[in-house]
């Protein structure tokens, strides 16, 4: 179970949306039809642009042996329409990997775990919350900070993961995955990885998502 934040888990050259907040969101991730953890994403507006917070945890276990954790925190800071900087902490089952970008000048320079560089222009990060993303050639994947690879195809208005209409997409090449956007937000998200299928269900019902804080270690 490698990674998931990638499909699940750098933001060059883009205008920050005015209404900021309400692009957060909160998703249940089901694997086989039943929750085992969530992906929230906070957009806080600030005075000279944003931050952006992500938090994701998930645990599969049989019985009262879990057998597989996932944890990740991640950090955007723009200013403007420039990210000057991304930081991010996660515990892959035990495995530890980090992000630690930041921008000098025109270039946002990248120290992590998976990747030692800058990024490339136009690239775009995995936290999925700007819909720019669908337009991008490459992506940073905000887990290891590695460049992936990507073409996007509009498949149209179809019925999203929360069981409403969302205009959705596909993202294919070193990742693959649907997601789906109402308007600007991101609604959802459905993706195979390592054999197993997740889906992103958005909630917007506080006391849906305050039922996962049993997952927290």
């Amino acid at each position: 179970m490698r990674s998931w934040v990638i499909a699940g888990a750098f933001l060059l050259g883009l205008t920050m949306p005015a209404a900021a907040r309400d692009l957060d969101a909160k998703f249940l991730i089901e694997r086989k039809g039943k929750v085992i953890g969530y992906h929230a994403v906070d957009v806080t507006p600030t005075n000279a642009g944003a931050r952006v917070d992500t938090r994701i945890e998930m645990k599969v276990g049989l019985g009262p042996i879990t057998l597989f954790r996932y944890e990740h925190d991640a950090t955007e800071i723009w200013l403007g329409d420039r990210l000057v900087s991304l930081v991010s902490e996660t515990n892959n089952n035990g495995d530890k990997d980090y992000v630690d970008a930041k921008r000098y000048g025109s270039e946002l320079i990248i120290d992590a775990s998976g990747y030692k560089g800058p990024a490339p222009a136009g690239a775009m990060p995995s936290s999925y919350w700007d819909k720019d993303l669908v337009r991008a050639d490459a992506m940073i994947n905000t887990q290891t900070g590695e460049i992936l690879d990507v073409t996007t195809s509009r498949v149209g208005e179809t019925r999203a993961p929360h069981n409403r209409t969302a205009e959705q997409f596909r993202l294919v090449g070193t990742v693959a995955l649907n997601l789906w956007y109402d308007g600007e937000r991101w609604v959802g998200s459905n993706f195979t990885i390592d054999g197993e299928e997740l889906t992103y269900v958005l909630v917007d019902e506080p006391q849906e998502f305050a039922a996962l804080e049993s997952l927290a270690p």
